[in-house]
Protein backbone atom coordinates (compact mmCIF):
# COMPACT_ATOMS: atom_id res chain seq x y z
CA UNK A 1 0.00 0.00 0.00
CA UNK A 2 2.86 2.28 0.96
CA UNK A 3 4.39 2.25 -2.73
CA UNK A 4 1.37 4.17 -4.25
CA UNK A 5 0.90 6.56 -1.64
CA UNK A 6 4.58 7.30 -1.69
CA UNK A 7 5.00 7.24 -5.57
CA UNK A 8 1.74 8.97 -7.01
CA UNK A 9 3.48 11.31 -9.59
CA UNK A 10 5.62 8.48 -10.61
CA UNK A 11 2.25 6.47 -11.23
CA UNK A 12 0.58 9.60 -12.77
CA UNK A 13 2.88 10.15 -15.46
CA UNK A 14 2.84 6.11 -16.65
CA UNK A 15 -0.85 6.21 -16.97
CA UNK A 16 -0.04 9.69 -18.93
CA UNK A 17 2.56 8.13 -20.97
CA UNK A 18 -0.19 5.07 -22.05
CA UNK A 19 -2.98 7.51 -22.83
CA UNK A 20 -0.15 9.39 -25.18
CA UNK A 21 0.39 5.65 -26.51
CA UNK A 22 -3.22 4.80 -27.20
CA UNK A 23 -4.12 7.62 -28.82
CA UNK A 24 -1.12 7.65 -31.23
CA UNK A 25 -2.01 3.84 -31.43
CA UNK A 26 -5.90 4.69 -32.54
CA UNK A 27 -4.01 7.37 -35.15
CA UNK A 28 -2.04 4.79 -36.82
CA UNK A 29 -4.80 2.74 -36.95
CA UNK A 30 -7.40 5.49 -38.26
CA UNK A 31 -4.27 6.26 -41.05
CA UNK A 32 -4.38 2.62 -41.74
CA UNK A 33 -7.64 2.70 -42.52
CA UNK A 34 -7.34 5.47 -44.77
CA UNK A 35 -4.21 3.84 -46.50
CA UNK A 36 -5.59 0.58 -46.84
CA UNK A 37 -5.52 0.60 -50.76
CA UNK A 38 -1.75 0.41 -50.47
CA UNK A 39 -1.77 -3.03 -48.43
CA UNK A 40 -2.87 -1.60 -45.16
CA UNK A 41 -6.18 -3.87 -44.57
CA UNK A 42 -8.69 -2.83 -41.37
CA UNK A 43 -11.20 -5.41 -40.37
CA UNK A 44 -14.47 -4.99 -42.78
CA UNK A 45 -18.17 -5.87 -41.48
CA UNK A 46 -20.60 -7.46 -44.43
CA UNK A 47 -23.84 -7.98 -43.58
CA UNK A 48 -27.04 -8.10 -44.57
CA UNK A 49 -30.83 -9.63 -45.56
CA UNK A 50 -31.92 -12.14 -48.01
CA UNK A 51 -35.98 -12.88 -48.88
CA UNK A 52 -37.60 -15.51 -47.20
CA UNK A 53 -38.47 -18.58 -48.15
CA UNK A 54 -34.33 -19.22 -49.13
CA UNK A 55 -33.44 -22.92 -49.97
CA UNK A 56 -30.28 -22.22 -48.24
CA UNK A 57 -28.88 -21.52 -44.42
CA UNK A 58 -25.56 -20.62 -45.20
CA UNK A 59 -24.27 -17.75 -47.34
CA UNK A 60 -20.61 -17.58 -48.90
CA UNK A 61 -17.94 -15.06 -49.51
CA UNK A 62 -15.30 -16.29 -52.81
CA UNK A 63 -12.25 -14.24 -53.46
CA UNK A 64 -11.35 -13.77 -56.68
CA UNK A 65 -7.75 -14.96 -58.29
CA UNK A 66 -7.97 -13.90 -62.15
CA UNK A 67 -10.49 -15.87 -63.37
CA UNK A 68 -11.08 -18.35 -60.06
CA UNK A 69 -13.40 -17.64 -57.34
CA UNK A 70 -12.13 -19.93 -54.26
CA UNK A 71 -14.56 -19.74 -51.01
CA UNK A 72 -12.89 -17.88 -48.16
CA UNK A 73 -15.58 -17.88 -45.75
CA UNK A 74 -19.27 -18.41 -44.92
CA UNK A 75 -21.69 -17.37 -42.90
CA UNK A 76 -25.36 -18.83 -41.33
CA UNK A 77 -28.55 -17.40 -43.14
CA UNK A 78 -30.50 -16.81 -39.81
CA UNK A 79 -34.53 -17.38 -39.97
CA UNK A 80 -35.49 -14.07 -40.85
CA UNK A 81 -32.90 -13.92 -43.53
CA UNK A 82 -30.13 -11.65 -41.93
CA UNK A 83 -26.43 -12.80 -42.20
CA UNK A 84 -23.32 -11.35 -40.77
CA UNK A 85 -19.69 -12.25 -41.86
CA UNK A 86 -16.84 -12.45 -38.87
CA UNK A 87 -15.16 -9.04 -39.15
CA UNK A 88 -11.69 -9.94 -41.15
CA UNK A 89 -8.73 -7.95 -42.79
CA UNK A 90 -9.75 -8.17 -46.41
CA UNK A 91 -7.64 -7.11 -48.56
CA UNK A 92 -9.04 -4.73 -51.49
CA UNK A 93 -10.44 -5.97 -54.97
CA UNK A 94 -12.90 -7.86 -56.26
CA UNK A 95 -14.92 -10.80 -54.42
CA UNK A 96 -18.42 -12.35 -54.66
CA UNK A 97 -21.18 -13.33 -52.36
CA UNK A 98 -23.12 -16.82 -53.35
CA UNK A 99 -25.62 -19.01 -52.19
CA UNK A 100 -26.18 -22.55 -53.28
CA UNK A 101 -23.05 -22.39 -55.75
CA UNK A 102 -25.25 -21.46 -58.75
CA UNK A 103 -26.30 -17.75 -57.70
CA UNK A 104 -23.62 -15.27 -57.21
CA UNK A 105 -23.14 -11.21 -56.77
CA UNK A 106 -19.90 -9.34 -57.19
CA UNK A 107 -19.36 -6.83 -54.54
CA UNK A 108 -16.24 -4.71 -53.79
CA UNK A 109 -14.28 -4.96 -50.45
CA UNK A 110 -12.29 -1.80 -49.64
CA UNK A 111 -10.18 -1.59 -46.45
CA UNK A 112 -11.28 2.26 -46.40
CA UNK A 113 -14.56 1.12 -45.92
CA UNK A 114 -15.12 -0.66 -42.15
CA UNK A 115 -18.74 -1.86 -43.59
CA UNK A 116 -20.83 -3.30 -46.50
CA UNK A 117 -24.65 -3.85 -46.14
CA UNK A 118 -26.60 -5.27 -48.57
CA UNK A 119 -30.29 -6.24 -49.12
CA UNK A 120 -31.95 -8.77 -51.53
CA UNK A 121 -34.92 -8.86 -52.62
CA UNK A 122 -35.12 -12.07 -55.03
CA UNK A 123 -33.39 -14.02 -57.69
CA UNK A 124 -30.82 -14.25 -59.15
CA UNK A 125 -29.25 -12.27 -57.20
CA UNK A 126 -27.14 -9.87 -59.33
CA UNK A 127 -30.76 -8.35 -60.51
CA UNK A 128 -32.11 -7.77 -56.91
CA UNK A 129 -29.76 -6.23 -54.94
CA UNK A 130 -30.00 -2.88 -52.92
CA UNK A 131 -26.63 -1.61 -51.66
CA UNK A 132 -27.43 0.16 -48.10
CA UNK A 133 -24.15 1.15 -47.08
CA UNK A 134 -20.78 0.74 -48.99
CA UNK A 135 -20.66 4.04 -51.37
CA UNK A 136 -17.00 1.80 -53.34
CA UNK A 137 -20.43 -1.21 -54.11
CA UNK A 138 -22.84 2.00 -55.02
CA UNK A 139 -20.38 3.21 -57.77
CA UNK A 140 -19.81 -0.19 -59.47
CA UNK A 141 -23.50 -0.96 -59.28
CA UNK A 142 -24.73 2.49 -60.73
CA UNK A 143 -22.43 1.61 -63.83
CA UNK A 144 -23.54 -2.17 -63.97
CA UNK A 145 -27.29 -0.69 -64.22
CA UNK A 146 -26.16 2.13 -66.73
CA UNK A 147 -23.97 -0.30 -68.58
CA UNK A 148 -26.94 -2.74 -68.55
CA UNK A 149 -29.19 -0.35 -70.20
CA UNK A 150 -26.61 0.89 -72.65
CA UNK A 151 -25.67 -2.44 -74.04
CA UNK A 152 -29.50 -3.24 -74.56
CA UNK A 153 -29.82 0.15 -76.65
CA UNK A 154 -27.11 -0.74 -78.47
CA UNK A 155 -28.21 -3.93 -78.94
CA UNK A 156 -31.24 -2.89 -80.42
CA UNK A 157 -29.41 -0.20 -82.80
CA UNK A 158 -27.52 -3.08 -84.09
CA UNK A 159 -30.28 -5.62 -84.77
CA UNK A 160 -31.84 -2.17 -86.44
CA UNK A 161 -28.55 -1.77 -89.09
CA UNK A 162 -28.17 -5.54 -89.73
CA UNK A 163 -31.57 -5.26 -91.65
CA UNK A 164 -30.79 -1.76 -93.19
CA UNK A 165 -30.64 -1.67 -96.44
CA UNK A 166 -27.27 -0.67 -97.88
CA UNK A 167 -28.70 1.90 -100.24
CA UNK A 168 -30.59 3.59 -97.44
CA UNK A 169 -27.61 6.01 -96.23
CA UNK A 170 -29.55 8.45 -94.22
CA UNK A 171 -30.84 5.33 -92.13
CA UNK A 172 -27.06 4.09 -91.58
CA UNK A 173 -26.03 7.51 -90.94
CA UNK A 174 -28.31 8.02 -87.80
CA UNK A 175 -27.58 4.09 -86.28
CA UNK A 176 -24.03 4.67 -86.47
CA UNK A 177 -24.64 8.48 -84.80
CA UNK A 178 -27.04 7.05 -81.81
CA UNK A 179 -24.35 3.96 -81.74
CA UNK A 180 -22.13 6.71 -81.26
CA UNK A 181 -24.42 8.94 -78.42
CA UNK A 182 -24.96 5.43 -76.57
CA UNK A 183 -21.39 4.54 -76.47
CA UNK A 184 -19.92 8.16 -75.54
CA UNK A 185 -23.48 8.03 -72.67
CA UNK A 186 -21.54 4.75 -70.92
CA UNK A 187 -18.06 6.29 -70.56
CA UNK A 188 -19.34 9.99 -69.17
CA UNK A 189 -21.23 7.72 -66.57
CA UNK A 190 -18.25 6.04 -65.61
CA UNK A 191 -16.07 8.88 -65.52
CA UNK A 192 -18.72 10.41 -63.21
CA UNK A 193 -18.89 7.66 -61.13
CA UNK A 194 -14.69 7.27 -61.33
CA UNK A 195 -14.60 10.98 -60.24
CA UNK A 196 -16.54 10.54 -56.77
CA UNK A 197 -14.12 9.02 -55.10
CA UNK A 198 -10.71 8.74 -57.00
CA UNK A 199 -8.21 6.72 -54.61
CA UNK A 200 -11.08 3.96 -54.28
CA UNK A 201 -10.64 0.69 -55.65
CA UNK A 202 -13.58 1.04 -58.44
CA UNK A 203 -12.24 3.84 -59.14
CA UNK A 204 -8.60 1.76 -59.48
CA UNK A 205 -9.74 -1.02 -61.32
CA UNK A 206 -11.57 1.22 -64.19
CA UNK A 207 -7.87 3.10 -64.93
CA UNK A 208 -5.94 -0.23 -65.12
CA UNK A 209 -8.77 -1.94 -67.35
CA UNK A 210 -8.47 1.68 -69.59
CA UNK A 211 -4.48 1.44 -69.43
CA UNK A 212 -4.72 -2.41 -70.56
CA UNK A 213 -7.27 -1.64 -73.17
CA UNK A 214 -5.05 1.55 -74.87
CA UNK A 215 -1.94 -0.78 -74.38
CA UNK A 216 -2.87 -3.93 -76.10
CA UNK A 217 -3.19 -2.53 -79.65
CA UNK A 218 0.71 -1.56 -78.73
CA UNK A 219 2.09 -4.83 -78.14
CA UNK A 220 3.52 -6.93 -75.37
CA UNK A 221 5.77 -4.40 -73.96
CA UNK A 222 3.00 -1.77 -73.71
CA UNK A 223 0.76 -3.98 -72.10
CA UNK A 224 3.65 -5.05 -69.31
CA UNK A 225 4.16 -1.29 -68.71
CA UNK A 226 0.99 -0.26 -68.60
CA UNK A 227 -0.29 -3.34 -66.41
CA UNK A 228 1.71 -4.92 -63.42
CA UNK A 229 0.59 -8.77 -63.27
CA UNK A 230 2.82 -8.92 -60.25
CA UNK A 231 0.18 -6.02 -58.14
CA UNK A 232 -2.13 -8.16 -56.21
CA UNK A 233 -5.10 -5.96 -56.63
CA UNK A 234 -4.99 -6.22 -60.10
CA UNK A 235 -4.89 -9.99 -59.45
CA UNK A 236 -8.13 -9.75 -57.79
CA UNK A 237 -9.80 -8.48 -60.81
CA UNK A 238 -11.12 -9.70 -64.37
CA UNK A 239 -8.52 -7.79 -65.78
CA UNK A 240 -5.58 -10.10 -64.85
CA UNK A 241 -6.80 -12.19 -67.10
CA UNK A 242 -7.73 -10.22 -69.95
CA UNK A 243 -3.96 -8.92 -69.27
CA UNK A 244 -2.58 -12.39 -69.57
CA UNK A 245 -4.71 -13.49 -72.44
CA UNK A 246 -3.55 -10.22 -74.49
CA UNK A 247 0.11 -10.37 -73.66
CA UNK A 248 0.04 -14.11 -74.92
CA UNK A 249 -1.64 -13.20 -78.24
CA UNK A 250 0.35 -10.82 -78.93
CA UNK A 251 3.46 -12.96 -79.60
CA UNK A 252 4.89 -12.69 -82.84
CA UNK A 253 3.40 -16.14 -84.64
CA UNK A 254 6.80 -16.05 -87.09
CA UNK A 255 9.18 -16.45 -84.35
CA UNK A 256 10.53 -20.06 -83.06
CA UNK A 257 9.15 -20.50 -79.71
CA UNK A 258 7.32 -17.12 -79.24
CA UNK A 259 4.59 -18.72 -76.95
CA UNK A 260 7.30 -20.37 -74.82
CA UNK A 261 9.21 -16.62 -74.47
CA UNK A 262 5.59 -15.59 -73.55
CA UNK A 263 4.96 -17.23 -70.78
CA UNK A 264 8.71 -17.09 -69.65
CA UNK A 265 8.23 -13.07 -69.81
CA UNK A 266 4.75 -12.94 -67.97
CA UNK A 267 5.77 -15.28 -65.15
CA UNK A 268 9.17 -12.89 -64.92
CA UNK A 269 6.90 -10.15 -64.73
CA UNK A 270 4.90 -11.46 -62.19
CA UNK A 271 7.41 -12.62 -59.78
CA UNK A 272 7.01 -9.91 -57.43
CA UNK A 273 4.15 -11.87 -56.15
CA UNK A 274 3.73 -15.43 -54.67
CA UNK A 275 -0.11 -15.40 -55.27
CA UNK A 276 0.23 -13.84 -58.68
CA UNK A 277 3.14 -16.01 -60.07
CA UNK A 278 1.51 -18.96 -59.15
CA UNK A 279 -1.98 -18.07 -60.40
CA UNK A 280 -0.25 -16.94 -64.08
CA UNK A 281 1.57 -20.62 -63.74
CA UNK A 282 -1.61 -22.13 -63.58
CA UNK A 283 -3.44 -20.32 -65.81
CA UNK A 284 -0.82 -20.64 -68.55
CA UNK A 285 -0.30 -24.60 -67.97
CA UNK A 286 -4.73 -24.75 -68.44
CA UNK A 287 -4.87 -22.22 -71.74
CA UNK A 288 -2.27 -23.98 -73.39
CA UNK A 289 -3.03 -27.80 -71.73
CA UNK A 290 -6.90 -26.95 -73.08
CA UNK A 291 -6.26 -25.36 -76.30
CA UNK A 292 -2.77 -26.22 -77.29
CA UNK A 293 -0.48 -26.19 -78.33
CA UNK A 294 0.44 -29.07 -76.27
CA UNK A 295 4.23 -28.40 -76.24
CA UNK A 296 3.89 -24.91 -75.12
CA UNK A 297 2.16 -27.05 -71.55
CA UNK A 298 5.07 -29.50 -71.59
CA UNK A 299 7.07 -26.55 -71.60
CA UNK A 300 5.50 -25.06 -68.74
CA UNK A 301 4.83 -28.18 -66.68
CA UNK A 302 8.86 -29.03 -67.33
CA UNK A 303 10.44 -26.27 -66.33
CA UNK A 304 7.46 -24.48 -64.08
CA UNK A 305 5.48 -27.34 -62.58
CA UNK A 306 8.19 -29.93 -61.87
CA UNK A 307 11.81 -27.93 -63.45
CA UNK A 308 13.85 -25.69 -62.14
CA UNK A 309 11.89 -22.42 -62.34
CA UNK A 310 9.74 -23.80 -59.53
CA UNK A 311 8.87 -20.56 -57.57
CA UNK A 312 6.41 -22.27 -55.10
CA UNK A 313 5.04 -25.72 -54.57
CA UNK A 314 2.05 -27.07 -57.27
CA UNK A 315 -1.20 -27.70 -55.65
CA UNK A 316 -3.42 -30.86 -56.24
CA UNK A 317 -5.36 -29.21 -58.73
CA UNK A 318 -2.52 -28.27 -60.65
CA UNK A 319 -0.93 -31.59 -60.21
CA UNK A 320 -4.15 -33.32 -61.87
CA UNK A 321 -4.48 -30.51 -64.69
CA UNK A 322 -0.85 -31.40 -65.84
CA UNK A 323 -1.11 -34.90 -65.27
CA UNK A 324 -1.05 -35.69 -69.33
CA UNK A 325 2.27 -33.67 -69.68
CA UNK A 326 3.85 -34.97 -66.11
CA UNK A 327 4.26 -38.27 -67.73
CA UNK A 328 6.58 -37.01 -70.15
CA UNK A 329 8.23 -34.47 -67.55
CA UNK A 330 11.46 -34.06 -66.96
CA UNK A 331 13.40 -36.85 -64.42
CA UNK A 332 9.73 -39.57 -65.48
CA UNK A 333 10.53 -42.92 -67.03
CA UNK A 334 10.71 -42.03 -70.99
CA UNK A 335 8.41 -44.45 -73.00
CA UNK A 336 10.20 -47.53 -74.33
CA UNK A 337 9.58 -47.52 -77.73
CA UNK A 338 10.41 -49.71 -81.09
CA UNK A 339 12.56 -48.00 -83.99
CA UNK A 340 12.25 -49.49 -87.99
CA UNK A 341 15.14 -49.04 -90.27
CA UNK A 342 13.40 -48.42 -93.33
CA UNK A 343 14.21 -51.03 -95.81
CA UNK A 344 14.45 -53.81 -92.78
CA UNK A 345 12.65 -55.91 -91.26
CA UNK A 346 14.58 -55.20 -88.14
CA UNK A 347 13.95 -53.70 -85.31
CA UNK A 348 15.38 -52.14 -81.94
CA UNK A 349 14.36 -51.17 -78.85
CA UNK A 350 14.82 -47.42 -77.39
CA UNK A 351 15.73 -48.92 -73.93
CA UNK A 352 19.11 -50.95 -75.45
CA UNK A 353 20.23 -48.02 -77.61
CA UNK A 354 20.13 -45.50 -73.83
CA UNK A 355 22.46 -47.83 -72.39
CA UNK A 356 25.78 -47.40 -74.34
CA UNK A 357 25.54 -43.63 -73.85
CA UNK A 358 25.05 -40.61 -71.02
CA UNK A 359 22.52 -39.04 -73.33
CA UNK A 360 20.75 -39.86 -75.65
CA UNK A 361 18.54 -37.32 -77.95
CA UNK A 362 15.01 -38.28 -79.98
CA UNK A 363 15.24 -36.06 -82.71
CA UNK A 364 11.51 -36.52 -83.97
CA UNK A 365 10.95 -34.50 -87.71
CA UNK A 366 9.24 -34.72 -90.66
CA UNK A 367 11.62 -34.28 -93.84
CA UNK A 368 8.88 -31.97 -95.27
CA UNK A 369 9.18 -29.82 -92.37
CA UNK A 370 11.10 -26.47 -93.40
CA UNK A 371 11.59 -25.78 -89.26
CA UNK A 372 13.55 -29.19 -89.03
CA UNK A 373 15.87 -28.32 -92.02
CA UNK A 374 16.89 -25.20 -90.39
CA UNK A 375 17.90 -27.35 -87.33
CA UNK A 376 19.56 -30.04 -88.79
CA UNK A 377 22.74 -28.10 -90.15
CA UNK A 378 23.64 -27.90 -85.81
CA UNK A 379 22.77 -30.67 -84.78
CA UNK A 380 24.79 -32.20 -87.64
CA UNK A 381 27.97 -29.84 -86.15
CA UNK A 382 26.88 -30.78 -82.52
CA UNK A 383 27.32 -34.91 -83.66
CA UNK A 384 30.71 -34.02 -84.57
CA UNK A 385 31.60 -31.87 -81.63
CA UNK A 386 30.42 -34.27 -78.94
CA UNK A 387 32.25 -37.25 -77.76
CA UNK A 388 30.09 -40.36 -79.27
CA UNK A 389 30.92 -42.12 -76.34
CA UNK A 390 29.09 -39.85 -74.45
CA UNK A 391 26.03 -38.42 -76.62
CA UNK A 392 24.24 -39.69 -79.60
CA UNK A 393 21.58 -38.24 -81.61
CA UNK A 394 18.77 -40.65 -82.75
CA UNK A 395 16.45 -39.14 -85.76
CA UNK A 396 12.62 -40.70 -85.78
CA UNK A 397 10.97 -38.84 -89.43
CA UNK A 398 7.40 -39.41 -88.80
CA UNK A 399 7.38 -39.75 -92.50
CA UNK A 400 5.26 -41.46 -95.33
CA UNK A 401 7.27 -40.97 -98.56
CA UNK A 402 10.45 -42.92 -98.69
CA UNK A 403 11.99 -40.77 -101.39
CA UNK A 404 11.69 -37.83 -99.06
CA UNK A 405 13.23 -39.97 -96.18
CA UNK A 406 16.15 -40.36 -98.59
CA UNK A 407 16.17 -37.76 -100.00
CA UNK A 408 16.62 -35.34 -97.20
CA UNK A 409 19.49 -38.00 -94.98
CA UNK A 410 21.61 -37.42 -98.77
CA UNK A 411 20.46 -33.47 -98.62
CA UNK A 412 21.45 -32.71 -95.63
CA UNK A 413 24.47 -35.00 -94.77
CA UNK A 414 22.66 -36.75 -91.89
CA UNK A 415 25.63 -37.71 -89.83
CA UNK A 416 23.03 -39.62 -87.02
CA UNK A 417 21.09 -42.92 -87.16
CA UNK A 418 17.21 -42.10 -88.61
CA UNK A 419 14.14 -44.09 -88.37
CA UNK A 420 10.82 -44.26 -89.99
CA UNK A 421 7.94 -46.75 -90.38
CA UNK A 422 6.67 -44.32 -93.09
CA UNK A 423 3.12 -43.79 -91.25
CA UNK A 424 3.90 -40.41 -90.54
CA UNK A 425 1.77 -38.75 -87.50
CA UNK A 426 0.36 -41.97 -87.13
CA UNK A 427 3.13 -43.79 -86.03
CA UNK A 428 2.99 -45.34 -82.41
CA UNK A 429 5.96 -43.62 -81.16
CA UNK A 430 4.28 -40.06 -82.02
CA UNK A 431 1.89 -41.20 -79.95
CA UNK A 432 4.06 -42.47 -76.78
CA UNK A 433 6.03 -39.70 -76.84
CA UNK A 434 3.35 -37.21 -77.29
CA UNK A 435 4.72 -35.68 -80.08
CA UNK A 436 2.28 -32.33 -81.55
CA UNK A 437 4.71 -30.63 -83.44
CA UNK A 438 7.96 -30.78 -85.37
CA UNK A 439 11.19 -30.59 -84.92
CA UNK A 440 10.84 -31.97 -81.36
CA UNK A 441 13.88 -32.74 -79.34
CA UNK A 442 13.69 -34.97 -76.32
CA UNK A 443 16.87 -35.79 -74.31
CA UNK A 444 17.05 -39.34 -72.66
CA UNK A 445 19.66 -40.31 -70.39
CA UNK A 446 21.41 -43.78 -69.30
CA UNK A 447 18.65 -44.66 -66.48
CA UNK A 448 15.95 -44.16 -69.39
CA UNK A 449 14.23 -41.11 -67.46
CA UNK A 450 13.67 -37.78 -69.76
CA UNK A 451 16.52 -35.73 -68.60
CA UNK A 452 15.45 -32.12 -71.16
CA UNK A 453 13.33 -31.66 -73.54
CA UNK A 454 15.60 -28.86 -75.64
CA UNK A 455 14.06 -26.44 -77.75
CA UNK A 456 16.48 -25.85 -80.12
CA UNK A 457 20.27 -27.34 -81.03
CA UNK A 458 21.58 -24.60 -79.29
CA UNK A 459 19.80 -25.31 -75.92
CA UNK A 460 20.61 -29.24 -76.62
CA UNK A 461 24.56 -27.70 -77.08
CA UNK A 462 23.97 -25.65 -73.62
CA UNK A 463 22.19 -28.83 -71.44
CA UNK A 464 25.22 -31.11 -72.29
CA UNK A 465 27.72 -28.42 -71.48
CA UNK A 466 26.16 -28.19 -68.60
CA UNK A 467 26.43 -31.89 -68.05
CA UNK A 468 29.50 -32.42 -68.96
CA UNK A 469 30.98 -29.80 -66.39
CA UNK A 470 29.55 -31.98 -63.15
Amino acid sequence: MGFFFLYPAVLGRIFAHYRQMYRLLRSVLFLACFLGHFGISCAQLVSGTLERPLKADRIVLYGTRGADHPPIDSATIAADGHFTFSSHDYPPGFYQLGVNTDDRVDIILDPAESEVKLAFHGHPLQRNMVVLSSPENQRMWAFKLESRRGQELLGTIRAERAVASPMDTALLRNLYSREATAAQAMDQALDSLVNLSSDGQFAFAVAADRRLQEAIPNGQRAILDAFDLSEPRHLRSASYVKALLAYVQNSTPTVDYALHRACDSALFAAAGDTACWSYCRSFLVELFATYGPEDVAQYMVDRYVVGPDVRTPPDAALLELSAEQLRLATGSPAPEIVLVALGSTDTIRSSSIVLDHAFTAFFFYSSTCDHCHDQMPALRQLVMDVDPGYFQLIGIALDTDAVEFRTTLETEQINWPCYTDLMGWSTKVAKDYAIKGTPTLIVVDRKGRIASRPMDPEDLRAFLQVQLRH
